[in-house]
């Protein structure tokens, strides 16, 4: 056998050669072997160099994973509209990102997902931890990546916040997590407590039941995000933060606060993954009203 012949022998047999192609150059290897003409001698090393020059092995090697996308289970409009029962399981849900917000099964609490733990700060004002079975109606999460900074001086309320941090952005039309860590001199949260049914709206539970807190000197964490006018019945347009104090014992949906010092993170957000529950409640759940998210959030 001459040494052309036995390379592509060897090629065929260790499986360099693609599939595909393996008939052919089994016939090629048998008709040369068995010649000694020149002319099929020269005919070999083209259809060798043509084969070799792209014959490398692939493997199949893992997607890149993309961490800039906002993923969401379930919308803003259904949860105004009372429907309330959990479809999605907490350890699914830690799957999909590591920072973010949402609410629980009946409502019961305020969801915080800060460095992929999941916390509830119940009506009572307090934290309590997660477990991975606990289901939610509501949420959204990204894994945390800070694109950009912005240190906070002091003297800062809740209206200066939102104007630096919308001085520092790209642009509007993107969507952004938001991981605000500092020292509030004064901090206004809230939680509303679990809902048995038949549910009622949202507006309705938070003007009746909602249980408002006032903190002063606290050290925490705000977590949430920033989102396009486009994005509403979704999720919330604008601003929406929940908090979580640094000893992981208070916290709830932001309504108010004044930061003495402290810095915002930002993730620049590109994709938005939503996944709608198959429950009837969520089928049948329709909220019209564009005056009733204003009210809620305030």
């Amino acid at each position: 056998m001459n040494a052309a012949a036995h390379l592509c022998f060897q090629c065929w047999k260790n499986g360099i050669l693609p599939q595909h192609k393996k008939n052919i150059y089994t016939f090629i290897f048998i008709h040369f072997t068995m010649s000694n003409n020149i002319w099929s001698i020269v005919l070999l090393g083209i259809l060798l160099f043509l084969t070799f020059s792209g014959c490398t092995t692939t493997t199949d090697e893992p997607a890149v994973s993309n961490n800039d996308v906002l993923f969401q289970t379930s919308t803003i409009d259904s949860l105004i509209a009372g429907s309330y029962d959990g479809d999605m399981q907490v350890r699914d849900l830690k799957e999909q990102g590591d920072i973010g917000l949402g609410t629980f099964d009946r409502l019961d609490g305020e969801m915080i997902v800060i460095d992929g733990e999941v916390y509830r700060a119940k009506a009572d004002g307090y934290i309590y931890q997660v477990n991975d079975t606990a289901t939610t109606p509501f949420a959204a999460v990204t894994f945390f990546e800070a694109d950009d900074t912005i240190t906070i001086g002091s003297n800062t309320d809740y209206a200066s916040l939102q104007s630096m941090i919308k001085e520092n952005i790209p642009g509007p039309n993107l969507l952004y997590a938001l991981k605000i860590e500092g020292t509030f001199e004064n901090l206004s949260i809230r939680s509303v407590p679990a809902q048995s049914k038949p549910y009622r709206p949202l507006l309705d539970v938070v003007a009746e039941e909602e249980a408002v807190y006032h903190h002063e000197n606290i050290n925490g964490t705000m977590v949430g995000f920033l989102l396009p006018y486009y994005i509403e019945n979704i999720n919330v347009p604008g601003y929406h933060f929940h908090f979580i104090d640094a000893n992981k014992t208070v916290g709830g949906h932001v309504l108010a606060c004044n930061l003495t010092s402290g810095s915002v993170e930002l993730d620049y957000t590109y994709d938005f993954t939503l996944s709608l529950p198959e429950s009837s409640s969520f089928s049948d759940a329709s909220s019209e009203d564009k005056d009733t998210l204003k009210a809620i959030e305030q």
